[in-house]
């Protein structure tokens, strides 16, 4: 058998290949210096001198069905004659703190990015734990840190990350998407810390910010980016009023089954999702049963009814005409005499500016509630994470775009 290229396959400056070994599952691969090239200080690139030598070895990617490749190298420690110091050298290629090669650390991290860490470990033979931290090492090397200088538009939100009330402040990029900042916790502290990195220029340019219109981080927000717009997210508002319109629901359920009328709860009962979703969503089966509830209950056609006007005027593209459908909608609603809708379009109506904003600026949440999918994924997938810092790497990477993420090989 020949096998060719092994020289550039395990080229190493100042370094020359003497001899590779194979069998069935391990491939040895020895390596000298090159003595054409001199050492010399790192630091100041005076002639620098050996003053002791000893050889080490580190494991490279598997060759083959060979999964360990292992190189042993000589490692010099020099004393540098010009400026003293001292250190050692060794291939610019291998980690010498981690005994691996830096393509076999990318390697891994490309494996750990799409798949939970004990299936990536299982396939490269290592432990999860060590895995870990050679991802942890590429990710901090490799991601390039945010690109706080040209913020427009700033995306917030919260995130549960574990049971309990285990929450983290999340902010992203509202133009690309990309992670900025992710900090523990959901009061005024997590999304100040965003802030304090930013310098006085940076904050100017941000021109708007979209946040959940029941959040904790609009005084934040405003005493931070006094000159940016606030924009209340279009898609938390109709989840809200998903709550309302359940809320009146289980209201008539009870007041039905308080006045001894079993086949209007019945009726009333497992309607939820046919009053949420969509009429054109429905099923023809669900439709009739839909309607006979709405030709029964007032209240319920009343709140029904103003959950489709509210999704219209929402869905509006200009901000002038979305302005007059809101203010209509909330008159309706005040008339309407269900103490929970009054209750809510009496607040809509003190944020309607901020509402109508999501229009001006074409703004709404959703892809920040798709990046909330994408963090649930990766938690799940690695069963948890307890450094956070970690988790930020992990989320900063899924958000970047595929030639920003770390490369697989070295160009």
């Amino acid at each position: 058998m020949v096998i060719r290229g092994l020289r550039r396959l395990f080229s190493f400056p100042g370094y020359r290949l003497m001899e590779a070994t194979f069998s069935a599952d391990v491939v040895q691969v020895r390596l000298a210096r090159d003595r054409r090239y001199r050492l010399r200080c790192p630091h100041c690139g005076a002639k620098a001198w050996v003053d002791r030598r000893e050889v080490r070895a580190a494991r490279d990617l598997p060759f083959g069905p060979a999964m360990h490749v292992w190189i042993t190298y000589p490692a010099s420690r020099f004393r540098c004659s010009a400026c003293g110091r001292r250190g050692w050298v060794t291939p610019a290629e291998i980690d010498a703190r981690r005994r691996v090669t830096h393509r076999l650390l990318r390697w891994a991290a490309h494996l750990a990015r799409d798949l939970p860490l004990r299936k990536a470990a299982a396939l490269l033979e290592v432990g999860d734990t060590r895995l870990g931290r050679w991802d942890r090492a590429v990710l901090q090397e490799h991601l390039a840190p945010p690109d706080l200088d040209n913020l427009r538009v700033l995306m917030v939100d919260e995130k549960a990350i574990g049971r309990g009330h285990q929450y983290v402040t999340v902010v992203l990029d509202g133009d690309t998407g990309e992670l900025l900042h992710l900090h523990e916790g959901r009061k005024k502290a997590s999304l100040q810390a965003f802030f304090d990195r930013l310098t006085e220029a940076q904050k100017a340019r941000i021109q708007a910010v979209c946040v959940d219109r029941l959040g904790a981080y609009v005084e934040c927000i405003e005493e931070a980016l006094p000159g940016a717009q606030i924009v209340y997210d279009k898609f938390h508002l109709l989840v809200n009023f998903h709550r309302i319109v359940d809320e009146v629901r289980r209201q008539e359920w009870n007041q039905a089954r308080r006045t001894h009328a079993p086949q209007r709860a019945k009726l009333i009962k497992g309607q939820r999702y046919n009053l949420l979703r969509r009429a054109e969503r429905n099923t023809p089966a669900q439709r009739r049963r839909l309607e006979e509830l709405l030709a029964m209950n007032e209240p319920l056609s009343k709140v029904y009814l103003l959950l489709e006007d509210l999704r219209a005027a929402l869905g509006e593209r200009r901000a002038a005409t979305a302005e007059r459908a809101l203010r209509l909608w909330v008159q309706t609603a005040l008339d309407s005499g269900l103490r929970p809708v009054v209750h809510f379009a009496r607040r809509l109506e003190r944020g309607l500016h901020r509402i109508v904003n999501a229009v001006r600026f074409g703004l709404n949440n959703g892809r920040l509630e798709g990046f909330n999918n994408l963090i649930a994924r990766i938690i799940h997938r690695a069963c948890g994470y307890q450094d956070q810092a970690y988790l930020f790497l992990k989320l900063r990477q899924a958000s970047l775009p595929a030639e920003q993420q770390v490369p697989v090989l070295q160009k």
